[in-house]
């Protein structure tokens, strides 16, 4: 999916507490999945003790960090859309339930002394129309924290963290209980506290995205409020620094998306040589999806054909297919939270045209020659720039550029090269940071022929008459040709590893699947 565009639409995946059962099963018991490997098994909860305790360690001593979950997002009516959890939230608990919680609290040397999860108790009524919710038992075994409240319980914790007052049940008179957490509590007397908050959508008007207070949001107010004297941090680019890096575990879970969505696609192409219409390609590598054991797709499926291969987050997805057409696929199943992001684009009748293989071929040659550049000690802007330069030389070749000028290459290339992958479809990460082992991301150059956007273009209109002529032709015959070519790459202490070498790539080989070979 096309990185650094309009911010992704609300993803309607659910893994509510499916982490609980796989726990629970042991892994010998786990069967394969129609030409699948055994599944992966879930995140253990002693992987997300050690994230807690690394992110205690990076925020030091005296701090408290607070993560809520979001609200259930309405669709319309009555009607919700499926929960999705905090990324951040799931990443150090595993847990996926609404209106949960963690609160963790360190001490002077930036050790852990208090972690609490908050979580919904039990509700006959809502669990007749959801069903049943896990008991604090089911939330230990799969986050690891002893100590689980009643999600009502979060604000007193917090109030009486900050004021050093008790919190929770005991036989002795109120009056004599020491502090929750008494040595946070003298930090905030002396002015050392901090409360650190995921404020990772923040904008002038009112609240997150301008648009409403975020859960983070709100308790920073109310911080802010009644306890001046308490710094607010934002926990993102912590946070985001420690999910840069994949875990085994997390690589595991990624392949397992990726190799489901791999599934799919090859589905999906096969589904093309006869369908009608884009929806009826989307409904086949959807149902693969589901089939094989994801949730559902990390990012609305692009399935586009002829002209509309040129709109990058194409959305309609009901036009004709012509069997002269082009079909660009770029999907992705979400597997336990985790999103694939392949994208291929082939004929529909099976074989390229001349043409469409020119440009077929010219994306490819660019994904080859930047693949070997994805190694660690590289910033992925460079690998970027190295694209666009490279990408330069193709267009060059077939005529419709005139120099090789990152404003001319952007008329057909108006996208980045890649992002990280992860928890999200286009992760979070620091621009700064170089690559490094553990990191997943995606290599996706494109090229798309628009010719009305090129000729109504400023580097168009700054060409001479016959550079003009020159372009146009090149134009008139490439005219609605849209490629993307999108694979998974995990960084590695050496060459970089394709997850998902798994759907045909190449010219051949994807005219070789067409033909059923």
């Amino acid at each position: 999916m096309p990185a650094s565009l309009a911010p992704l639409r609300l993803a309607v995946s659910s893994f509510l507490i499916v982490a609980i059962v796989a726990v629970a099963a042991p892994a010998a018991e786990q069967a394969p999945v129609s030409g699948l490997a055994a599944e992966p098994p879930p995140v253990a909860a002693a992987e997300h003790g050690a994230r807690r305790a690394a992110v205690a360690e990076a925020l030091g001593p005296d701090a408290l960090l607070v993560l809520v979950a979001p609200q259930p997002a309405r669709r319309n009516g009555d009607v919700s859309w499926p929960f999705r959890q905090d990324d951040d939230l799931y990443w150090l608990t595993g847990v996926a339930v609404p209106g949960s919680a963690l609160a963790l609290v360190t001490g002077p040397e930036g050790e852990p002394v208090r972690t609490v999860l908050f979580a919904p108790e039990a509700d006959p009524l809502a669990e007749l129309w959801t069903g049943p919710l896990p008991d604090a038992e089911e939330l230990t075994t799969v986050s690891g924290i002893e100590e689980v409240a009643a999600s009502g319980e979060l604000r007193p914790f917090l109030a009486t963290a900050l004021s050093g007052r008790p919190w929770g049940e005991s036989d002795l008179y109120r009056y004599y209980r020491a502090p929750a957490v008494p040595a946070f509590s003298r930090a905030v007397a002396q002015g050392r506290a901090t409360v650190w908050l995921a404020l990772g959508s923040r904008g002038f008007g009112g609240g997150a995205d301008g648009a409403g207070a975020s859960p983070a949001l709100a308790l920073a107010r109310d911080v802010r409020a009644n306890w001046p004297e308490v710094a607010i941090a934002n926990a993102m680019p912590l946070l985001v620094a420690h999910r840069e890096i994949k875990s085994p575990a997390e690589v595991a879970l990624l392949e397992r998306a990726i190799a489901i969505t791999e599934e799919g696609i090859r589905a999906g192409m096969r589904r093309s040589l006869a369908a009608e219409r884009e929806n009826q390609v989307q409904a086949t590598v959807e149902h693969a999806f589901r089939d094989l054991g994801a949730c559902c797709w990390g990012f609305p499926s692009i399935v586009a054909a002829g002209a509309n291969t040129t709109i990058l987050h194409y959305e309609a997805g009901e036009d004709a297919i012509g069997r002269g057409d082009l079909v660009l696929l770029d999907v992705g199943a979400d597997y336990r939270g985790y999103t694939a992001d392949v994208s291929r684009t082939f004929p529909a009748d099976g074989t390229f045209s001349a043409d469409q293989r020119a440009i077929y071929q010219a994306v490819l040659d660019v994904w080859q020659a930047a693949l070997p550049r994805l190694v660690a000690g590289t910033l992925y802007a460079d690998v970027h720039r190295f694209a666009v330069e490279r990408l330069g030389e193709e267009l060059l070749e077939l005529g419709l550029v005139t120099e090789n000028l990152p404003e001319q290459v952007a008329l057909y290339f108006p996208h980045g090269l890649g992002h990280p992958l992860g928890l999200q479809v286009h992760d979070e990460f620091d621009r700064t940071r170089v690559l490094e082992p553990g990191m997943v991301w995606s290599l996706e150059p494109g090229l798309y022929v628009r010719p009305n956007d090129v000729t109504a273009s400023a580097p168009f209109a700054a060409l001479d008459a016959e550079r003009q002529a020159a372009v146009r032709a090149a134009l008139d015959r490439y005219a609605g040709l849209g490629v993307r070519i999108e694979d998974d790459v995990l960084i590695t202490d050496g060459p970089p590893r394709v997850l998902s070498d798994g759907a045909p790539r190449t010219v051949a080989d994807i005219e070789a699947w067409m033909a059923g070979d």
